[in-house]
């Protein structure tokens, strides 16, 4: 019994200590976004955020640990890629959840959307490894967001109707 749950103590492509870690930053940076959100009064707050980034990551590291497991597979063959792409396109779809349209045709959640998409995009990242560029990716879009209402300021002044 011992044995058997060792083998799933153990990775063969990512340590176990650097898959927490991972898990842990992308959760982490999830919540900031999602803390920003919720700040805001958004209609999401900081737990979508953070479960999507965290469910981002983890199948990355899942797809890494099973292309390197089964790349001494013949029959199992898989590319990281194309899981990448789905995963964002999944999340893509979460994120077109957020968009509304008003009764007079302006279009509210673009920022929500965004930064649903982007948490992704960040979950990818972490998996990945790509720790600096996530905290990069999370600043942008933290400025972006926060900046948000001076841009708005500016539109609504220069707006001649």
């Amino acid at each position: 019994m011992l044995e058997t749950l060792n083998g799933y103590l153990t990775l063969d492509y990512v340590p176990l200590g650097d898959v927490a870690i991972r898990l842990c930053l992308a959760a982490a940076f999830g919540a900031v976004i999602g803390i920003e959100r919720s700040w805001k009064h958004k209609p999401l707050g900081m737990r979508p955020f953070v479960l999507i980034a965290t469910g981002a990551c983890l199948a990355v590291l899942a797809t890494m640990e099973i292309a390197y497991t089964g790349s001494r597979d013949e029959l199992l063959t898989i590319d990281p890629a194309k899981v990448i792409g789905g995963i964002l396109g999944g999340i893509g779809f979460l994120g077109g959840a957020a968009l509304f349209r008003n009764d007079n045709n302006t279009v509210r959640g673009a920022a929500t959307a965004a930064s649903i998409w982007m948490t992704g995009g960040v979950g990818v990242a972490c998996g990945a490894g790509f720790v600096v560029p996530a905290v990069i990716a999370v600043l942008i879009g933290l400025l972006t967001l926060f900046l948000g209402p001076v841009r708005d300021k500016f539109d609504r002044d220069s707006d001649p109707s």
